[in-house]
């Protein structure tokens, strides 16, 4: 018997290590100009715990974010849209001037890289089947429509070779558009493996009511057909309003933005081709902001949020309006400002994360999809960040692991922080300080740390704390003059609280 363990478990371990891991490093953050040193982070879903990691070199982001990584997950190469970073988070060569022309160049920060082109699902990165280590860039570049405005004309793409320069690869075309239209949506741009495993369906919709479908096979990428959305989109609030996910099962095709509400299709992975559409409206209020969509592993749920709410919505029912379950209202935390919803996307954890539009410390997760209803485990401002983060989105990835028993991995284990549901005030004066805070410690929750972060999410000081009596003293005599936040987490934290204050460090006056 114990034979027979050993031999089950050593064939889960190695199906495990097989695991396709091409969607296991995130690269985020962006060089804030703050100090003299970069300041940026990456998620690396190889290692046991994931913590984000920072790095001190690299690529700033915006908006436009991907990443590719081998199977084994290694990191092969990145884009933000205007540049392209090889493994070694340097310009790869020949990868500067991507969606070069007179948008970026005249009117996105004077022609700047650092912060990377705008669009939040406007990029992908595709392995050519055709050739090994040949890889399409698929992206999309703002052009002028007419005097007034800029629009997506065209599709692109850059092509990157890795088989020179030592793995650190070269860009061997730039900037090739490869069809035209009146006006393509932005965001929205997705693709997923054919049945074979090796050839893509490329899609996005454009602003004539049909979805453009590209395949990309041993012919090269090349235009194949289009599907008739059955619904009506708007010049004004469609595009870059929300976007598209297939499901991990590859059965489904989901669009959603809050103007438009859930699109929900069935596809044809063979064929390409999308059916049986069943819509889902949701309450639109006269400014009408960014939306986000996200599938559970099993497929079973599909994750809708607007900047103020989550819903849970089972798509086994031919009325969506039946299997939706409200999950939770944005709990109003400013963390240092706005962390409302805004993109999500399903991790090699299982896990599913959401990050809020604004430069923020922290993102919401989603622990358990696959469950139903709240016991999904929705946790606010969930996972801390090592800096602030970027205005940006997530790196965009096909669907991958569709063929796969596995979707993810559930037996990756975060430790990104401090879990927190909700963020209740801390007493602390004198403020400003200039030498000693005195902290007030809350009654009856124990021993914790104290953490002190500066207002680009570096933590400048750390201490244990054992509560023997109501207050404390804390020197901040050692730090420069400036904001701080306070935090006090308790080490016993089963309601999920931290304490905060927010305390101005300055020169003080002597008499």
């Amino acid at each position: 018997m114990k034979f027979v363990y050993t031999l089950v478990l050593s064939t889960i371990v190695l199906a495990l290590q097989a695991q396709d891991r091409r969607d296991y490093q995130w690269i985020m953050g962006v060089d804030q100009q703050v100090g003299p040193e970069f300041k940026s982070y990456m998620f690396d879903f190889n290692n046991r715990p994931i913590t984000p990691e920072l790095r001190d070199k690299g690529l700033g982001f915006d908006q436009n974010n991907v990443s590719i990584s081998d199977r084994e997950g290694r990191l092969l190469f990145y884009s933000n849209g205007c540049a392209i970073a090889n493994r070694d988070h340097e310009i790869m060569e020949n990868g500067e001037g991507i969606n070069a022309g007179e948008f970026f160049d005249d009117f996105w920060f004077g022609g700047s890289c650092a912060i990377g082109y705008p669009g939040f699902q406007d990029i992908l990165i595709l392995e050519d089947p055709a050739i090994e280590k040949g890889y399409y860039v698929i992206h999309k570049r703002f052009e002028r429509k007419n005097e007034n405005s800029f629009d997506i004309l065209n599709l692109t793409y850059s092509y990157v070779d890795l088989s020179v320069n030592s793995g650190l690869g070269v860009v061997v075309e730039k900037n090739i558009d490869f069809h035209t239209l009146e006006s393509f949506l932005s965001s929205y741009l997705t693709a997923i493996n054919k049945p074979n495993g090796e050839d893509w369906w490329v899609v996005n919709p454009g602003l004539d009511n049909k979805y453009y479908f590209f395949s990309i096979d041993n012919e090269g990428l090349q235009f194949s057909h289009t599907c008739d959305t059955d619904h009506l989109f708007n010049d004004r609030y469609s595009s870059a309003g929300g976007n598209a996910k297939f499901s991990p099962d590859g059965k489904y095709y989901a669009y959603f933005s809050e103007f438009d509400g859930l699109l929900l299709y069935n596809f044809d992975r063979e064929l390409g081709t999308l059916s049986d559409l069943r819509k889902l409206p949701v309450k639109v209020d006269d400014n009408v902001s960014f939306a986000t969509c996200e599938w559970s592993s099993d497929s079973r749920f599909l994750y809708l949020a607007t900047s103020d709410s989550l819903w849970q919505v089972e798509v086994a029912y031919d009325n969506l309006e039946d299997g939706r379950v409200f999950i939770a209202e944005h709990n109003g935390v400013l963390d240092p400002i706005s962390t409302r919803f805004f993109t999500s996307t399903l991790g090699p954890d299982c896990r599913i994360y959401i990050r809020p539009g604004s430069s923020t410390n922290s993102f919401h997760v989603i622990n358990h999809p696959n469950e139903k209803g709240v016991a999904c485990d929705l946790v606010q401002q969930g996972i801390r960040l090592p800096v602030t983060s970027e205005v940006g989105s997530f790196p965009n990835f096909p669907r991958f692991r569709v063929d796969e028993e596995d979707k993810c991995d559930p037996s990756l284990v975060s430790a990104f922080g401090e879990v927190v549901y909700y963020r209740r005030d801390l007493i602390t004066y004198p403020n400003p300080v200039r030498d000693n805070l005195t902290i007030e410690l809350p009654e009856g929750i124990g021993d914790g740390h104290i953490y002190v972060l500066d207002m680009q999410g570096q933590m400048v000081h750390s201490q244990e704390v054992s509560v023997l009596k109501g207050s404390l003293q804390m020197s901040m005599a050692q730090l420069p003059v400036g904001m701080y936040s306070v935090e006090y987490v308790p080490r016993e934290n089963k309601e999920r609280v931290v304490y905060t204050s927010r305390v101005s460090r300055g020169l003080g006056c002597t008499e």
